[in-house]
């Protein structure tokens, strides 16, 4: 059999009655917590269908023929909407991640009495060089009024190098820093985990799509042994179970990162509180929608208990 001929096949297109049919005839999803008519009015206004569906399984599962159980497309818009609140603080938080580093970075070469700031970028680009090719396309789009880093595409050093990068260049980078120095560096080993999570959020994808442990997977060893020495009111059974869902693998990271990076206390305890805000206020409004889904109540218990634990911090 070719290729071709083991394509799956394509879906068809279909408009959006048709994509209200399609849900309550194909796949069983009901119209109670949200009628017919809102949630047409929702899939022309406020999102689409194929994302939507990446929530099925969080709340169901499909019986041989294709159709969820208890599903209703009230529970796929609410926590479409949680997700999208929920990705714009994490992305936030992220970003502060970014700059701290950034900051950190640049005052270990401003004091290194061995580092003039040029060779280890000169020696990082000669092994990098995707990254040395992707510094001239950001010049082309990062400028506004004279603000041009055209002038440092020459020779740039770390302060101008660190603010050329994209995420993933620039945490390459800071591994690749310490490690030219024979500097010893503590958060290289949990970058995984926070790219993950800040890419994911970036680039909106639906991150509270499963809760579902994933075999294999490979969660941060170090935030393991701080949780299950916290005496966070979480038993060690769950945080093992829990950090092999990598939504909550990479937000127990990104929390234990942010709570030890961050050097100004004011920004710290206005995010973690708008975060615990967050948690207590709009992901709960509508908590009755999924008393029955046990995965997503232990996901909440557990996450909302690491927020607490880092926020004591």
């Amino acid at each position: 059999m070719s290729k071709k001929d083991s394509a799956p096949a394509k879906a068809p297109k279909l408009t959006v009655p048709q994509i209200i049919d399609y849900c309550k005839n194909e796949l069983g999803i009901t119209f109670n917590l949200m009628d017919e008519e809102k949630a047409e009015s929702f899939l022309k206004k406020n999102n689409f269908f194929f994302r939507l569906k990446q929530y099925c399984a969080t709340c169901s599962e499909q019986t041989k023929k294709g159709k969820y159980i208890g599903l209703d497309f009230g529970h796929l818009v609410e926590l479409s909407t949680i997700d999208m609140f929920l990705r714009k603080l994490l992305l936030k938080m992220t970003i502060d991640l970014e700059h701290y580093l950034k900051v950190k970075l640049v005052n270990e070469c401003q004091n290194n009495p061995v580092d003039d700031g040029y060779e280890v970028v000169e020696k990082f680009l000669e092994s990098h060089l995707k990254t040395k090719d992707s510094l001239t396309q950001f010049c082309k789009i990062s400028s506004y009024g004279e603000n041009s880093f055209d002038r440092y595409l020459a020779a740039p050093a770390v302060w101008n190098l660190v603010e050329m990068l994209n995420f993933s260049d620039f945490i390459s980078f800071y591994a690749y820093y310490y490690d030219y120095m024979r500097l010893q560096c503590e958060y290289t080993k949990h970058f995984e985990s926070v790219r993950r999570i800040r890419n994911a959020c970036a680039h909106n994808v639906c991150i509270l799509s499963s809760f579902k442990p994933v075999q294999g997977f490979k969660s941060d060893l170090e935030t393991n042994f701080e949780l299950l020495g916290g005496n966070i009111g979480v038993g060690n059974g769950t945080i093992a179970s829990c950090m092999k869902v990598p939504l909550l693998n990479d937000f127990a990271v990104m929390l234990s990162v942010y709570t030890k990076l961050i050097s100004s206390p004011k920004i710290k305890e206005i995010t973690l509180q708008e975060m615990k805000d967050f948690f207590d206020g709009r992901m709960v409004y509508r908590k009755q929608y999924f008393e029955t889904y046990t995965d997503i109540k232990n996901a909440y218990q557990f996450a909302r208990k690491v927020l607490d634990y880092y926020s004591g911090k």
